[in-house]
């Protein structure tokens, strides 16, 4: 496998929604069986502080700066998985 099939296989959106279910339950805001992909962000207590604290994981673990703001145009954490799968394989 090429270092690109690698770094696409690492940020599909399945590996990236598993990713950030783990984030999440790390930041342990709400009970950890509340943490789905289908969750609304609302839901998972990610106040401001916690969005840039992911925002962060993400640039150390995907090396993607992401702007804490991306976070408002999605309702679930899906959603985020999906576009920022998206983002990091254009990048």
């Amino acid at each position: 496998m090429s270092t690109t099939d690698q770094a696409n296989a690492t940020t599909s959106a399945s590996d990236l929604g598993a990713w950030l279910i783990d984030r999440v339950r790390f930041y342990d805001q709400v009970p950890a069986e509340t943490v789905r992909l289908d969750a609304p962000l609302g839901e998972l207590g990610l106040d401001s502080i916690y969005v840039m604290t992911l925002c962060g994981d993400v640039e150390d673990t995907y090396g993607y700066p992401l702007d804490p703001t991306f976070f408002a145009d999605y309702a679930t954490l899906g959603e985020v998985a999906e576009a920022l799968s998206e983002r990091i394989q254009a990048a």
